[in-house]
């Protein structure tokens, strides 16, 4: 098996790291071996965070190379951009179209939110998908779910079972929330599988 590169991008508080996490645990219930690095970039003030996941059945280090990620998973527009390099020609980009403004923009009255951010990542990332994982989890009525919909929309991508998923999902969060944890997950996967 090919090794498979997995970038998470987002800002801190996010569930970047919880979901990185997940996706290890997962890939581990499945018997595969997992590297995973983490970079926190003032991560508890909204900084940018990414974390780096490879999988396979040996995998020789943690970083991904630039150019090498099969999919890049990004919980908001800038950070898909920021990371963008990291896609390899024919990979795969889940972004939340989310839009948090940096710290620098809202310090600077003449600054906004860069523009045709939009269509510079389709033009870098031919295979995106818009995940509007925000908007779903307002719907479920917990917006603590945004990592868990992004989550189970990747998985349709992933060679991990759905049982391998669900282990990984209850070992990481309570029982009290693993239930809207699932849903939401399946939640993830129904939009990225449902027909166009």
């Amino acid at each position: 098996m090919e090794i498979t590169n997995i970038l998470f991008a987002g800002v801190g508080g996010q569930g970047i790291l919880t979901s990185s996490r997940i996706l290890a645990l997962a890939a581990v219930h499945a018997g595969l071996d997992v590297k995973m690095s983490e970079v926190h970039g003032m991560a508890q003030r909204g900084g940018n965070v990414d974390t780096h996941v490879r999988i396979g059945h040996k995998v020789p280090s943690s970083l991904i190379p630039e150019g090498a990620a099969h999919f890049v998973v990004a919980f908001e527009k800038l950070e898909a951009l920021r990371y963008m390099h990291f896609l390899r020609p024919g990979g795969t980009a889940f972004v939340c179209p989310q839009e948090i403004h940096p710290l620098a923009l809202n310090l600077r009255k003449d600054e906004s939110y860069v523009k045709d951010v939009d269509a510079v990542l389709r033009a870098h990332a031919p295979n995106l998908v818009w995940v509007d994982a925000v908007s779903m989890a307002k719907e479920a009525g917990d917006l603590r779910m945004v990592n868990v919909i992004l989550l189970g929309a990747l998985s349709t991508r992933l060679s991990m079972k759905e049982e391998d998923w669900e282990a990984a999902i209850r070992e990481r969060f309570s029982a009290k929330v693993q239930e809207a944890c699932l849903a939401s997950f399946k939640r993830g996967i129904a939009y990225v599988s449902a027909p166009v």
